[in-house]
């Protein structure tokens, strides 16, 4: 993982150009030491082509979902399907910030679990990158991530979702993965989402919020059409 120092930081609470020094660097560096060392970060990704938006919903792979959102982005861009993509930074970073709380640690704590949210972050670029460019390649345009939790579409669709996940990945991911009652993720360093495809490549640039490039901080992105703009609206579920 190549965390962008920026990122880590806005994640971490500081000021835009404000160093790290000290002891926040020392726990920085810790923290990104021990993931390096220790972490098992994981990605996969399937698409599914079985996609039907009417006036009130959107239904996937035969389950609904109601978020008003996450129907308009689809109906204006044109979907025909989309990705269902899944992103954790593993059990492991969980286990160990958990045992630094428990061993009076808060600091390590904290930097750690930060450290965690920055890899999922960095975890959904890198997989929106690639999907950026095997769709480009096939004459196609990915939409920008949209997972529950986010503005506009209600945590408790994390259920559904889950149940399409399970669905159409037999249960098969690279690790252990759940979803609480509550629509927690358990390990909790970890993202549901799904992108949108479209072959309607007018229709996608005539809608900048249909163009992820604004939400993507990947550096020297040849597939870029927006400078990098972080979006204020999205709410993820990452660091609690």
């Amino acid at each position: 993982m190549e965390i962008q120092e920026s990122e880590y930081q806005r994640l971490l609470g500081y000021p835009k150009n404000h160093p790290l020094e000290g002891r926040a660097r020392e726990l920085a560096d810790d923290a990104q030491a021990w993931f390096d060392k220790n972490g098992r970060p994981w990605i996969c990704a399937q698409e599914i082509s079985s996609l039907e938006i009417n006036s009130g919903s959107a239904r996937i792979g035969g389950i609904e979902f109601s978020s008003k959102k996450l129907r308009e982005i689809l109906f204006e861009a044109g979907a025909h399907s989309l990705l269902l993509v899944a992103v954790s930074a593993g059990k492991e970073c969980e286990e160990h910030a958990r045992a630094l709380w428990n061993e009076g640690k808060p600091d390590e704590y904290f930097f750690l679990e930060t450290y965690g949210s920055a890899v999922v972050e960095q975890l959904i670029t890198v997989a929106s990158s690639h999907i950026c460019a095997w769709a480009d390649e096939n004459q196609m345009a990915a939409l920008p991530h949209f997972s529950p939790g986010y503005s506009g579409w209600d945590i408790a669709e994390q259920l559904p979702l889950w149940e399409l996940f399970q669905k159409n990945f037999g249960g098969a991911f690279p690790h252990e993965l759940e979803v609480l009652d509550s629509g927690m993720l358990r390990p909790k360093k970890s993202l549901l989402a799904v992108i949108g495809l479209t072959r309607d490549l007018e229709k996608a640039r005539q809608f900048r919020k249909l163009i992820p490039c604004e939400n993507c901080s990947l550096p020297n992105c040849r597939y870029r059409r927006a400078p990098y703009k972080r979006s204020q609206s999205q709410v993820k579920n990452l660091t609690r």
